[in-house]
């Protein structure tokens, strides 16, 4: 009867979930990619499709069987930086990689050494990270309030002129972390931006993880890390956006939470993000979900370097 009835739907749900958080892990054979290597580290992997460009710039990279190697004459991040930021310009001016680089956003992440934090190599335009294969750093927050008992979640939509998933579902505050700023200071700005949020209410936001993959899509191959926050907000509390990036905020009850974030309509990083909430939160169990430990593991992927 009913159990019977609640499972089946479980088991759809828990197919969707896990359907949802593939979309964040793909399988990279490293046989279509040659390492970016800089200062003698790799940093990055560039596809070995967009080989052309890099070649025939001779006087920036050398490129051979077991690379791409940035020019050794450039010794410091600042020398780096200027001649991969003109190197991009002239691609984007001349329609290369337009699919990427028509969003040039005029902001640069850094690319270390190792993970974040250790030794800043180079700081490149955003649009062009997925062209080096380079991984970005970006920070995601779960807005919440408690009702009689009850969690609800304050949904995001993205702003539909936004270059990416426009119209989308998204977390109520996210972003990547530009050169220059930490997790903590690029929260507090986003949180400022995209919800009005204040430093004072942001002071009871908690850091509770982080989700990382590989996404490799149009724009090139993306791996990631998206650390994550979770804040009760008052109860009275309605976000306001002051930045035009977002179009609105829902409050949402677990259920229509969950029927959402295994939609087309939520951006795939902040699905598996809400999905990581409900996990900690512990609407989602084992016993119901049949695909649990698959999706904690694919919320996890290591990088491919």
């Amino acid at each position: 009867g009913i159990n019977a009835e609640y499972g089946s739907l479980t088991m759809g749900w828990a197919e969707q979930a896990l359907s949802t958080v593939k979309k964040l892990s793909y399988c990279i054979d490293k046989q279509l990619y040659l390492a970016f290597i800089v200062d003698g580290k790799q940093c990055g992997m560039i596809s070995k499709e967009n080989l052309k460009q890099f070649e025939s710039n001779t006087g920036l990279f050398c490129v051979t069987d077991n690379g791409v190697e940035l020019s050794s004459l450039l010794t410091t991040r600042e020398m780096r930086s200027s001649a991969l930021n003109e190197f991009f310009a002239s691609l984007r001016d001349k329609g290369e990689f337009s699919c990427t680089l028509k969003g040039w956003r005029d902001e640069t992440y850094a690319v270390f050494s190792d993970e974040f934090g250790s030794l800043a190599l180079f700081d490149v335009e955003r649009a062009a990270v997925p062209v080096l294969g380079c991984k970005s750093y970006g920070v995601h927050m779960n807005g919440y309030v408690k009702k009689d008992g009850k969690i609800f979640m304050w949904i995001g939509k993205r702003s539909p002129t936004k270059a990416k998933y426009p119209g989308c579902y998204d977390n109520m505050v996210a972003g990547g972390i530009s050169s220059g700023y930490g997790v903590w200071d690029t929260l507090v700005k986003e949180a400022e931006e995209e919800a009005g949020i204040s430093t004072k209410i942001m002071n009871s936001a908690k850091p509770v993880g982080a989700i990382f993959y590989t996404i490799v899509n149009e724009y090139g191959t993306s791996p990631e890390v998206e650390y994550v926050y979770d804040l009760e907000l008052p109860i009275d509390f309605i976000p306001k956006n002051q930045d035009g990036e977002v179009a609105g905020f829902e409050l949402m009850s677990v259920e229509q939470v969950k029927e959402i974030v295994v939609s087309e309509r939520f951006k795939h990083n902040c699905a598996g993000i809400t999905i990581d909430f409900l996990i900690r939160h512990g609407f989602i169990s084992p016993d119901e979900t049949p695909t649990y430990c698959e999706i904690l593991r694919l919320l996890h992927t290591s990088h491919p370097f």
